[in-house]
């Protein structure tokens, strides 16, 4: 009888195969009202396949790097040890960036960001993806025209210190767009750090239009304190600032605030309105950017897993190149760049209004 059952069990019982994914991102502190949206999204997306796909048992495994560096490398590393193959990260592009050269190093691994903008990433054959599009000309043209038309010429760019890899490139590649449009530069870059420095500087330098490229947070508290000071100044800001909680933040001074975004949360689209729907049951909120974002970034790699091994997610990304979106199709090039559509909003009595 053992040796029986135990032949019985060698030959005939079957572990459950495993697919593990890994997050990295920020669920703590100032960064986390994006990490947690993000994780948001990516959960409801694997709920809808009852975290099974092709057989297999799907496990999330969700790190909040803190912001912290080392902490960031010690959670890739842990992933790679546990035998992890796909790796959804960071929130910032200053993180994405240290997760990036790590996983560079090993090909069978894939890293896909919902967030990770930087242009420095742009046209590189390695593991890196992303579902945001890069601040690249492609973005930034409809918006530098919109901005040039309204007669804006003087800009002055503020942006976030401790996540320069996306703010300062945010602001030189918009730069470089408007460049073509208008044959101007910037008058002046300064941080979000010194708001005694920005109200002088601002009033001395007058320029037309303030850009700031900031998380919702951070950009609230720069926008108050310069109301505040009684600066006029037109403001616009990037879609990083672009959540509930920013006009939350603002309050009445964020009336007439620019943004330019590839995302519309009135959008009629069927399949933003179901996702909508779901999400504000089970979370009981209206979704933002980075949990529409989340959710389409695991959609890609549920439907990737479907056509393949955890380890050919590249190789059937680009045979496939192009995915459903909630608002449109998501196409990926190449290198792992997506190419989307962007539109213009203004705060119109206290919500986000698209301009044409």
């Amino acid at each position: 009888l053992l040796i029986f059952f135990t032949t019985f069990y060698i030959f005939f019982y079957k572990k459950e195969e495993v697919i593990k994914i890994g997050f990295v991102g920020a669920l703590t502190a100032k960064y986390s009202v994006l990490g947690n949206a993000m994780m948001n999204g990516i959960v409801l997306a694997f709920e809808e396949e009852n975290y099974r796909i092709n057989g297999k048992k799907i496990e999330l495994i969700f790190k909040d790097d803190k912001k912290d560096i080392e902490l960031n490398k010690k959670i890739v590393n842990d992933f790679i040890d546990q035998g992890i193959k796909i790796v959804i990260g960071n929130v910032t592009s200053s993180m994405t960036k240290i997760s990036m050269s790590i996983i560079n190093q090993h090909p069978d691994m894939f890293l896909i960001s919902a967030a990770s903008a930087s242009n420095e990433f742009s046209g590189i054959d390695d593991q890196f993806f992303r579902v945001h599009v890069a601040n690249n000309e492609q973005r930034f043209s409809g918006f530098a025209t919109y901005i040039n038309d309204l007669g804006f010429k003087k800009i002055y760019g503020i942006y976030d210190p401790q996540n320069i890899t996306y703010t300062k490139d945010y602001l030189e590649n918009f730069e470089k767009t408007f460049y073509k449009k208008s044959q101007e530069k910037f008058i002046q870059y300064a941080t979000t750090e010194d708001l005694e420095f920005l109200v002088e500087d601002i009033k001395e330098k007058n320029p037309d239009l303030l850009l700031i490229c900031a998380n919702s947070v951070d950009a609230a508290r720069v926008v108050q304190y310069l109301k505040m000071k009684n600066v006029k100044t037109q403001i616009a800001s990037s879609e990083w600032a672009m959540t509930p909680a920013f006009i939350e933040n603002t309050g009445k001074y964020s009336e007439g605030i620019i943004f330019n975004i590839d995302y519309d949360e009135n959008s009629k689209s069927e399949d933003f309105i179901n996702f909508s729907n779901k999400f504000k049951k089970k979370y009981n909120i209206e979704p933002s950017l980075y949990a529409s974002k989340g959710y389409e970034l695991a959609r890609v790699v549920i439907e990737l897993l479907k056509m393949g091994d955890q380890t050919e997610l590249k190789k059937n990304l680009l045979i496939k190149k192009e995915f459903k979106g909630l608002q449109d199709t998501i196409i990926f090039d190449k290198y792992g760049d997506v190419v989307r559509k962007f539109n213009t909003f203004k705060v119109i009595n206290g919500k986000f209004e698209k301009v044409e």
